[in-house]
C-alpha cells in the first residue's frame, strides 16, 4: 500500500497548484504594467506640471514646475483644443453609425459558407491588415482632384470633377470615406461570430410561421446581435477617437485646420514648440476619461438590453 502523504506536503502541492497559474500569467502582466498601466500613470504625474521649452540659442529645456490641475483648467480657454475634440466627436458620431451599418450588411450578406462567399470575405477583410499610412496615401490618389480616379469615374458621368481633399467639408467627408472603408472588415468579422453564435432553430420556426426575411432580421436577427453591435460600437468609437496616421497621409490636417483631430492636436502640443508636455498629457487624460465612460455607458446599455 502507498503511503499517505504527510499533511505539510498536501498543504504545498495545493499553495503550489494555487500559485501556479499566477505564476503563468506574469509575462503577460509585465508587459501590460510596462506598456499600459505604467504609460497611463506617467501621462497622469506628468499633467500635473508644467514643462516647456526655452526658446534661446542654447534650447535649455525648463525644469518640471508643479501646477496641480491648472494644465486641465487651461483646456478650457485653448481653442485648438475644443474646436479639434468638437471636430473629433462629430467624426464619431458620422463615422461610427455608417461603420456599424456596412459592415453588419457585409456580414449579412456574406454569411454563407461557400468558396466565393469566404473569398469576399477575405478581400473585405483585407484593408484592415494595411497600416493606415498606406490606407491614407491610396485614397489621397484615388481622390485627387486632377488625376484620382474617383473623379475619372464622375467625370464618365460627365460630373465636373470634385475637390475632394482642397475644401473643408469634402476633406472631412473623405476622412470619413476611407476610414469607414478600412474599419468594415473588422467590425464585419466580428458580426459573423456574432451571427454564427444564433441558432438556426429561430429562422425555422419564423420561417414555418410565414415571417418574412426582413421581419427575421428585425425581430430575431437584430435583438440578439445587441452585444455583439455594443462590442463594435465601442471598439470603432475607441478608434474613431484615435484616428491621426490616416489623417495625416490622407489630408495632413487641411485644407487649414479643417481635419485636425484631438490626436493631431495633443502631438502638436507635446512636439511643437514651446513642447507643452504638460498640457499634452492632460488632454491625452481628458480623451482616456472621455473613451472610459463611452465604454462603460455602452456596455451597461447592451447589457440591459439583452
Amino acid at each position: 500500500m502507498t503511503a499517505a502523504r504527510p499533511p505539510s506536503s498536501r498543504r504545498l502541492g495545493d499553495i503550489r497548484r494555487k500559485v501556479w497559474p499566477y505564476f503563468l500569467m506574469l509575462p503577460t502582466m509585465g508587459l501590460i504594467v510596462a506598456f499600459t498601466l505604467y504609460p497611463l500613470v506617467q501621462g497622469l504625474y506628468m499633467s500635473l506640471f508644467k514643462r516647456g521649452v526655452v526658446v534661446l540659442p542654447q534650447a535649455r529645456q525648463t525644469l518640471p514646475q508643479y501646477v496641480g490641475l491648472d494644465n486641465f483648467v487651461s483646456l478650457i480657454d485653448n481653442a485648438d483644443f475644443r474646436i479639434s475634440l468638437l471636430k473629433t466627436v462629430i467624426f464619431v458620431v458620422v463615422a461610427v453609425p455608417l461603420n456599424v451599418v456596412l459592415s453588419l450588411a457585409l456580414a449579412v450578406l456574406l454569411q454563407p459558407q461557400t468558396k466565393l462567399f469566404a473569398f469576399a470575405r477575405t478581400v473585405v477583410f483585407f484593408p484592415s491588415m494595411i497600416s493606415l499610412l498606406i490606407i491614407g496615401i491610396t485614397w489621397r490618389w484615388l481622390f485627387g482632384l486632377n488625376n484620382g480616379l474617383v473623379n475619372y469615374v464622375l467625370s464618365l458621368a460627365s460630373i465636373a470633377p470634385v475637390p475632394w481633399l482642397e475644401q473643408d467639408t469634402m476633406a472631412q467627408i473623405a476622412v470619413v470615406v476611407a476610414w469607414v472603408w478600412w474599419q468594415a472588415g473588422v467590425n464585419m468579422m466580428i458580426f459573423l461570430s456574432g451571427l454564427t453564435a444564433i441558432s438556426p432553430d429561430y429562422y425555422e420556426a419564423a420561417s414555418i410561421d410565414g415571417t418574412s426575411k426582413w421581419r427575421q432580421f428585425t425581430h430575431i436577427t437584430l435583438p440578439l446581435l445587441r452585444p455583439t453591435m455594443a462590442v463594435v460600437v465601442v471598439l470603432s468609437s475607441i478608434e474613431a477617437f484615435k484616428v491621426y496616421e490616416l489623417v495625416v497621409s490622407l489630408t495632413g490636417g487641411g485644407p487649414g485646420k479643417a481635419t485636425v483631430y484631438l490626436i493631431q492636436t495633443i502631438y502638436d502640443t507635446a512636439f511643437q514648440l514651446p513642447m507643452q508636455a504638460g498640457i499634452a498629457a492632460a488632454q491625452s487624460a481628458v480623451l482616456f476619461v472621455v473613451l472610459m465612460v463611452l465604454a462603460i455607458v455602452q456596455l451597461r446599455l447592451a447589457r440591459s438590453k439583452a
